[in-house]
């Protein structure tokens, strides 16, 4: 069985850990009602008291009385050995079933929220996600991008670039009016 890549960043709750998984490997997003094996064990034995799947990432809250210097270490072992499994997860009730294209906007977006929102923001412009349809990324590059002559560098460069790294079942970004 294949090492799916993941790692940890820290959250605003000391409790939770954001675990980075490839972009659209679990079906879902949402609470999980049901992981696989060791990872449903530290569910059931109170290591950790939720599991969420949030686009590319795996949300873990720790249960009372743990701390992740102590379980770290099993929590990541768990993580890892049900990423292996990505079928095997079942959503909660309000889980909501995520395919290609969802997994790709979400990423898009936060691509277009992120450090190159931020630096197209710095010169005055914006780039907005419109639409994602059948791998194809619809952006609007607004304000002083609008008829700047990077934009597209930026757009393809930058934009699809990173994207493509997270979701490399993209089809295309295209440029459409804002």
């Amino acid at each position: 069985m294949p090492v799916v890549p993941t790692h940890p960043v820290t959250t605003p709750d000391p409790d939770v850990l954001r675990w980075v998984v490839p972009d659209g490997l679990l079906p879902f997003t949402g609470e999980v009602a049901h992981a696989p094996a060791l990872l449903q064990a530290l569910i059931d034995d109170g290591t950790l008291s939720s599991v969420r799947v949030d686009g590319g990432a795996v949300l873990t809250l720790l249960g009372p009385g743990h701390s992740w210097r102590s379980e770290g270490a099993r929590v990541r072992s768990a993580l890892v050995d049900a990423l292996g499994a990505p079928q095997s997860w079942q959503g909660g009730e309000a889980a909501r079933s995520c395919g290609p294209d969802d997994a790709l906007e979400a990423a898009a977006r936060q691509v277009a929220g992120g450090t190159l929102g931020s630096f197209v923001n710095s010169h005055g412009g914006s780039l907005v996600v419109r639409s994602v349809r059948d791998g194809v990324v619809e952006i609007a590059m607004e304000g002083a991008c609008d008829d700047c002559p990077a934009a597209e560098i930026t757009m393809h460069a930058r934009f699809e670039h990173l994207l493509r790294r997270r979701c490399p079942w993209l089809v295309e970004v295209r440029r459409v009016e804002g």
